[in-house]
């Protein structure tokens, strides 16, 4: 073999050894920015039940903190919390995409959200939390951290960087909170490798610096807390622009499947990945479009998918695809 046969590219990720494994039977909810919409709609697809980022993305600690502690207290939300832009109701605490055209519609809408996203979570296995950035807007009238700005005047808020042990204790709090309303439940974090630039790569280092120490001190402090270097994979693993899209900013898709692909050998039980790979040439044969669907042979193929999927009705829900199938048989 010569030299440059032996020649390394890559600094390959290594292997996570877990203290739990998921199963088909596992609960999850996902909650925070980008990476949260990914894992759990992977999870979704692939028919591990889990409710994916229901509160649109959220990028700060302090944000997700606020929103877990209104929905286990199933409060109020106060008024000032909820802004007007162009006939359109907001809530600073949620995402543009939970809206009405009312004030009251609002706040019923974020009632039955939150009850709920905390009926999923009272009997959730898993909360997987993704962090994306230190830097937070606080409303000066009311000196309240938001998770969405909505739109309105920058001189509305200020700037500010939560540090790391100001983010120790809300995680702290929450915590308590969410131990004391589901005991069982286990938290794995992980921070987005997704870059802030608005906030100059200079900045985005130091937020995510911080979103990182914070990530280590909180799993060694608490036993129930887990940490997925979905951030690491990206920067240091595959760590080139040909894993993001054409922003430059967000991974892409093949890095994305690269990253589910070692979470799940991660941290998916042997039965699991088994069901996955079954279920994914399910899913193919679902999507795949002939040239001709009334053909004989297609008809037979579909006839034979139907009996495939049909061998999984005891584990899963089936009657969307199963309905799919039937549709395209004549």
């Amino acid at each position: 073999m010569s030299h440059i046969d032996m020649l390394e590219f890559r600094t390959v990720i290594e292997k996570i050894n877990p203290e739990f494994q998921i199963s088909l039977k596992s609960k999850i909810l996902t909650l925070g920015s980008c990476f949260s919409d990914v894992l759990g709609n992977y999870l979704v697809e692939n028919k591990i039940e889990c409710l994916a980022n229901p509160f649109g993305n959220v990028f700060n600690l302090s944000s997700i903190s606020c929103l877990l502690d209104g929905l286990l207290k199933n409060s109020e939300n106060n008024e000032d919390t909820i802004v007007e832009n162009d006939g359109v109701f907001f809530h600073y605490n949620y995402h543009s995409e939970i809206r009405d055209f009312n004030r009251i519609g609002l706040v019923d809408k974020i009632k039955t959200l939150n009850q709920s996203t905390a009926s999923f979570l009272k009997s959730a296995n898993y909360l997987i939390i993704t962090l994306g950035t230190s830097w937070v807007y606080e409303q000066k009238q009311t000196q309240k951290i938001v998770s969405n700005c909505h739109k309105q005047k920058a001189s509305l808020f200020n700037k500010k960087l939560l540090g790391e042990k100001e983010q120790l204790d809300i995680f702290e709090n929450i915590h308590s909170k969410l131990k004391t309303f589901n005991p069982n439940l286990k938290i794995i974090l992980t921070v987005s490798p997704v870059r802030h630039i608005k906030d100059t790569l200079q900045l985005n280092s130091v937020s995510k610096s911080i979103l990182r120490t914070l990530c280590y001190n909180i799993t060694s402090r608490y036993s129930d807390t887990y940490y997925f270097p979905s951030y690491e994979i990206v920067i240091d693993d595959l760590r080139d622009y040909r894993f993001y899209k054409s922003d430059l900013i967000h991974p892409n898709e093949q890095a994305e499947k690269y990253i589910l692909n070692i979470f799940s050998e991660t941290y998916f039980d042997e039965t699991l990945k088994i069901f996955i790979n079954d279920w994914i040439k399910i899913k193919t044969g679902i999507d795949h479009r002939p040239f001709n669907p009334k053909s004989k042979n297609h008809q037979k193929f579909l006839q034979n998918l139907l009996i495939k999927i049909q061998t999984f009705e005891n584990q899963i829900d089936i009657s969307k695809e199963e309905a799919a199938i039937k549709n395209q048989i004549s």
